[in-house]
């Protein structure tokens, strides 16, 4: 059931929507076809034993919605397996989970929409990655795996298509799905006999360094240009399957500042590969060489960036173009380019949905309309934290004028110029003098179990002194037309940490400016706002 969902190109999907007598699942509808609160909008592939539909929820949000082809029990438990430990990983490099079903009559699972193409579209149309650029894609995937492995999970099918590398970072996709004998059934991919270890292709039980040998293998495809079985994957099934099983590994022709990396995660004994957190440590000690380097756009080559973002652009358009067809007169705004930051929602009916805008408003602080928080996100343990500490640098709350995608470009005003840190938005605020924040009275992140807004949340408090300006603040930009009702929380020059909606004066001296986190999440907003 691995299929890749945002490197799919093909639209389609027109049938209704049901089980036929077989127990194969029809395809569903578009335009009619919901899957709980999300409409269907276009069939994004299929394939093995599952189909994913692009779909929208009532807000807007455009998710990836995987469903069940078949209505075997086991297959059914599998799928129901799959929903519950996906559920559980929170991490950076992940396709976070939005909402799922699988007790229902078709199963699904909701996911984050990824617009970015494959590690195997790339290296097909771009050709391989140098040295410092794959060092960047390794610390990314390996952070992934260690997320994946935390939650109790093997992935047991990494792999160049697997892996979808928007600017921000590369994205493990299709984690929690295969199961340690699936080497053996029918659906098997050969592009998975080429990338799985010795002792998965031999049917032997899959651990943790199952997949560390899978990265090695995408990171020698990155570098070479093929896999690192003897003949780079060719052949027959059955060719494919005696080469995995016996470690026939083929490594000529990797650059030698790569085999340090490499190397140790194709060994064939899963006891001599490295553990996924020393890799990352490994690729963080190369990247630290380059400490102003950040995203994508610094350390790979022109041609894979601007193949990722023409990749985003035709699917952002293709989604709108979909929308238009199935929902003309809905409300909705072009899907922005995936954040490696936190997975936000709102809260409130219709119910809750991640992504989007926050809006601000007095009592509950938080309405039902979506989160715009903008944050860079450090993988660390930990629960709630409340402290006074004042932040790194002070945070200024300003008046937003206008918001762009992207960064903001050459000649943006001077000092009213903000791009967030995932370079994905930019605000430019007002020449209103706003207020500063030195230090907040309390700042805290805290598990919140209210309905709708279950997960993490982050509160500031503001001193005394401070009341009274948030107040007068929020009263001037409440209700004005988008994006002028917002008010970016911004440090230093040019850094965006947020910027919320408003849609009615706050006179009591604190809000909560995100829901539903994980619980790192959580406590690196805290952070960044003062907390220790």
């Amino acid at each position: 059931m691995a299929v890749t969902v945002a490197a799919v190109d093909g639209w389609g999907g027109t049938r209704g929507a049901g089980v036929q007598g077989d127990g194969i699942a029809d395809a569903v509808e578009v335009g009619r076809g919901r899957f709980g609160p999300f409409t269907v909008l276009a069939e994004l592939a299929s394939g093995g034993m599952g189909r994913i539909y692009l779909a929208r929820s009532p807000g807007g949000r455009t998710v990836a919605v995987k469903t069940l082809l078949t209505d075997s029990e086991d297959d059914r438990r599998r799928f129901a397996r799959e929903v519950v430990l996906a559920q559980r990983v929170r991490g950076v490099y992940t396709a976070s989970v939005v909402e799922a079903d699988a007790g229902a009559a078709v199963p699904w699972m909701a996911t984050e929409y990824i617009p970015a193409p494959s590690l195997r579209d790339l290296v097909d149309g771009c050709g391989t990655l140098g040295a410092s650029a794959l060092h960047w894609v390794a610390a990314g995937m390996a952070e992934a795996l260690v997320s994946i492995h935390a939650a109790g999970l093997v992935h047991r099918d990494v792999k160049p298509s697997n892996v979808l590398l928007p600017v921000e970072g590369p994205r493990v996709i299709d984690f929690g799905i295969s199961q340690a004998g699936d080497v053996t059934r029918t659906q098997v991919a050969l592009g998975t006999v080429a990338y799985a270890a010795p002792e998965q292709a031999r049917g032997e039980p899959t651990t943790a360094a199952s997949d560390v040998f899978s990265l090695g293998a995408t990171l020698f495809y990155l570098a070479t240009g093929r896999a690192p079985y003897r003949d780079g994957g060719a052949g027959s099934a059955m060719e494919q399957l005696v080469r995995a099983a016996t470690g026939d590994l083929d490594v000529s022709g990797l650059p030698p500042e790569l085999d340090a990396l490499i190397l140790p995660c194709l060994s064939v004994d899963p006891a001599d590969r490295p553990a996924p957190a020393e890799i990352l440590a490994y690729c963080g000690s190369r990247l630290s060489e380059r400490p102003d380097a950040r995203s994508g756009e610094d350390w790979l080559n022109p041609a894979w960036t601007e193949a990722i973002e023409r990749h985003r652009e035709r699917r952002t358009r293709a989604v709108e173009d979909a929308r238009r067809r199935v929902q003309p007169d809905a409300v909705t705004d072009a899907v922005p380019a995936p954040r490696p930051t936190s997975r936000m929602a709102t809260a409130g009916p219709p119910g809750p949905a991640r992504g989007g805008r926050l809006w601000l408003a007095a009592g509950a602080a938080v309405l039902a309309v979506g989160l715009a928080v903008v944050l860079v996100v450090r993988p660390w343990e930990g629960g709630g934290t409340a402290a006074t500490n004042a932040p790194d640098k002070p945070v200024r709350i300003l008046e937003v004028a206008s918001e762009s995608a992207g960064t903001c470009p050459t000649g943006a005003p001077d000092g009213r110029s903000f791009t967030s840190d995932d370079r994905q938005t930019c605000v430019v605020v007002s020449t209103a003098p706003g207020m500063t924040v030195n230090r907040f009275k309390e700042v805290s992140a805290f598990e919140n179990k209210e309905r709708g807004m279950s997960g993490w949340a982050v509160k500031v408090t503001f001193e005394d002194a401070d009341k009274g300006k948030f107040a007068e603040l929020t009263g001037q930009v409440a209700g004005r037309p988008r994006p002028e009702d917002q008010l970016a929380f911004v440090q230093g020059d040019n850094r965006l940490l947020a910027s919320p909606a408003i849609i009615e004066r706050l006179p009591g001296g604190n809000a909560i400016i995100a829901v539903r986190l994980g619980a790192n999440e959580a406590e690196f907003l805290a952070k960044a706002l003062g907390a220790p």
